[in-house]
């Protein structure tokens, strides 16, 4: 028997180690547990694998795992034929770099993406996608959130990635940006349906909908009134159910290997956190975790042993019976659930607070009892005494918290700093000018505790506050203070430049977001922010320097930013060639449609401009997405060319609805009324734009639609209420 087996074997029977071999082989739990004095699973070659996972789902939200709070008909009867996993953990409260671990079957520090942003994953690394591909399974995925696109790495060894994920507004946070989860459902289903009957298949659905913004879609949204989260949960119940039923229908169901988990969960007030990435309290750690086998043996067998994500990767392989690539952190669920284990301690991490706010990055290892939290003043948990984990037992320092403190101080966590890592992307990024060295808190030392400066963030949610009620000046001063006090805090600058572009003040937002990209250098979804803002300040030439940047970091979605700088310069052609690029990239997608509409209106084609709006129309209809901005602007605003004026009206109402602050919009319904000679509504409608946005930028378009229709007495009363409202402004 290997060295290491006799080890493992030893543990388990309680017999004395051999002589010589340190305690360090058992390190962490993170060698892999079956050993030759284990009996194996049985394997199904060629199953059918499909893996589910619900991002920022609580485990202790499910009625799986006693909650009675929401309802999931759906996730019960997948539970009645799986094997639950009672403690099951992520290795990083955050989405890019804990389903890097699932696909990995990595620890952070193994794969090297630490965050959401400025990393992406290494080709050197052997996903699940790639390794089941490699042995002729075909492999699909649908995701629902921006930071899991093609750009991520995260695609690698799919044949089929869908991440056309659209912003619908340029002013919405990344971690905002997603899609319908019935939308990503159906498109998995359409490539599933695409397969030939004799080849296995691999099948990846991510769902978003319990992260924020909370906004379930009826009838959950009546019914769980009281918690919009729980009523989020009920949604992503409803879209698996379909999903599992198209399964069953189509005979896949019931041979399937079926993982369903989450990649974290959701503070939702504990610990003074929200929502999630800054601390490591098991309210964002701790997820669910079912593994349904095919023919369904063990189902409802419930295993309290600590389970992990990484354990994915090594469970399929063993399931289907291949041997898994080596290097692989987790074990089997299989082997979890069916044989005793050594005692095993999971890690987990986060990196967000040093990135993202200045603060100590934190780590952790979880037990079946203990939780032991490393951070400037490290606390020690019993999670299974004090579930809410209030009573720190780190003083006097008991025997766990000098064991785990020990174990983790053994762990060589390389702390890889957000930008590109590969030497030739670098060498491209510098030669644009947009790489830079390592930023300032990659390295630092002594940095405050979370725990301790999380209470800050209520003046970040309250200069948001401040925005959402159209007091933009309140909220940058209060903004600005904040980066004045910590210049390290990303999210504050880049809140502060989302706010500063809202209030009209494109070119100091677009110094903000330059902050963001030192903070974060390389990072594509800044650089494409950075090159729309460039475009906005109609420095051409910049903007489509940020696009190349982009490019060269990975972006794969930057066909239509092209299309967008050619058009504003006047180049139809090349607006042309890139929205057709960007179209047949994302066959789906509405923006380039709205960009091929604008193209074929200044070359007086309005039908063909009109046949464009309605096809993303329809798309949005099926895919029962949220609006996308200018659709429906850009549609009235050609239905009035072609003299189709009460239709025109509606879909500058329905913009307006939609984006109230989208001012084009009410600058063409205003004009529409003036054309048509009712200049009560025209001046009524302009009354109303500024008490319902007041901002300097509603009054200041109030005064060119008055200037426009050449009505100088209304323009000028305008500019006096500006002034006299907003003294000092420009």
């Amino acid at each position: 028997m290997p060295e290491g087996d006799t080890v493992l074997c030893a543990a388990r029977e309680g017999r004395a180690l051999p002589f010589g071999i340190g305690l360090g082989l058992l390190f962490l739990g993170l060698l892999p547990f079956a050993t030759a004095c284990s009996r194996r699973p049985t394997v199904f070659p060629g199953a059918p694998v499909v893996l589910i996972s619900i991002d920022t789902l609580r485990a202790d939200h499910l009625p799986a795992y006693g909650y009675r709070g929401v309802e999931t008909p759906n996730l019960e009867a997948l539970r009645k034929d799986s094997i639950i996993f009672e403690n099951a953990l992520t290795h990083v409260p955050l989405t890019l770099p804990s389903h890097t671990s699932l696909l990995t079957g990595l620890l952070p520090f193994e794969h090297g993406v630490r965050d959401n942003l400025g990393y992406k994953l290494s080709k050197d690394h052997v996903t699940l996608a790639t390794f089941l591909r490699g042995r002729g399974y075909a492999t699909g995925g649908a995701i629902s959130a921006v930071v899991l696109e093609h750009g991520s790495g995260i695609a690698e060894g799919f044949d089929f990635y869908d991440d056309a994920v659209e912003i619908r507004d340029i002013e919405e946070p990344l971690g905002h940006v997603q899609r319908s989860g019935w939308q990503t459902e159906r498109l998995l289903e359409e490539w599933i349906e695409r397969q030939p009957g004799g080849k296995p298949l691999f099948a990846f659905l991510h769902l978003y909908e319990p992260h924020t913004p909370y906004d379930p879609p009826e009838p959950f949204k009546s019914r769980y009134r009281s918690s919009p989260y729980d009523g989020e949960i009920a949604t992503a119940d409803a879209i698996v159910g379909r999903f599992l039923g198209f399964l069953k229908r189509k005979g896949i169901y019931d041979r399937a290997l079926i993982v369903f988990l989450s990649d974290h969960g959701e503070g939702l007030g504990e610990h003074s956190e929200d929502e999630h990435g800054i601390l490591l309290y098991r309210s964002t750690i701790r997820v669910p975790l079912f593994l349904k086998l095919p023919g369904s043996p063990d189902a409802g067998r419930r295993v309290p042993e600590p389970a992990q994500i990484g354990d994915v990767y090594p469970t399929v392989c063993s399931v289907l019976g291949e041997k898994g690539p080596p290097g692989l952190s987790g074990v089997s669920l299989w082997t979890l659930a069916h044989q005793k284990m050594a005692p095993r301690r999971v890690y987990s991490e986060t990196l967000y607070p040093r990135f993202h706010f200045g603060w100590s990055d934190l780590a952790s290892l979880t037990d079946d009892r203990y939780e032991y939290i490393e951070a400037p003043r490290s606390e020690l948990y019993d999670w299974r005494a004090d579930p809410a984990q209030m009573r720190d037992l780190s003083g006097g320092l008991p025997p766990p918290f000098r064991s785990m403190r020990i174990e983790l101080g053994r762990i060589s966590r390389t702390l890889q700093a957000p930008g590109a890592a590969d030497p030739d992307t670098i060498k491209k990024l510098a030669s644009l000018g947009y790489i830079s060295a390592a930023p300032a808190n990659a390295t630092a030392r002594d940095l405050p505790d979370p725990k301790d400066r999380i209470h800050t963030i209520d003046r970040l949610k309250e200069a948001s506050r401040l925005g959402a009620e159209h007091r933009d000046e309140e909220a940058i001063a209060l903004l600005r203070e904040q980066t004045e006090q910590n210049p390290l805090m990303l999210d504050v600058w880049e809140t502060l430049a989302r706010t500063l572009r809202r209030a009209g003040r494109s070119r100091e937002a677009l110094e903000a977001l330059t902050h963001v990209d030192r903070l974060s250098p390389g990072t594509p979804q800044i650089l494409l922010a950075l090159s729309d803002l460039s475009l906005e300040n109609r420095d051409f030439r910049k903007a489509r320097s940020f696009v190349e940047a982009a490019r060269i970091a990975g972006a794969t979605n930057f066909h239509g930013q092209l299309a967008a700088i050619a058009l504003a310069e006047g180049n139809l052609e090349m607006a042309r060639t890139e929205a057709l690029a960007a179209l047949s990239q994302r066959k789906t997608g509405r923006i380039p449609r709205v960009l091929l509409a604008r193209i074929e209106q200044q070359n007086g084609k309005l039908a063909e401009a009109l046949d464009y709006l309605d096809q993303a129309l329809e798309l949005e209809r099926k895919g029962d997405q949220k609006p996308l901005i200018n659709l429906r602007s850009t549609r009235g605003d050609i239905l009035a060319r072609l003299g189709r004026e009460k239709e025109a009206e509606e879909e500058f109402r329905a913009e307006i609805a939609g984006f109230p602050e989208n001012f084009d919009a009410w600058s063409r319904l205003a004009l529409l009324y003036a054309s048509q000679g009712r200049v009560g509504e025209y001046r009524e409608l302009l009354n109303d734009m500024t008490r319902r946005v007041p901002t300097t930028r509603s009054f200041d378009a109030a005064a060119r639609v008055a200037d426009i229709v050449g009505d100088r007495v209304t323009a000028r009363e305008w500019r006096k209420r500006k002034s006299e409202r907003f003294p000092g402004a420009g």
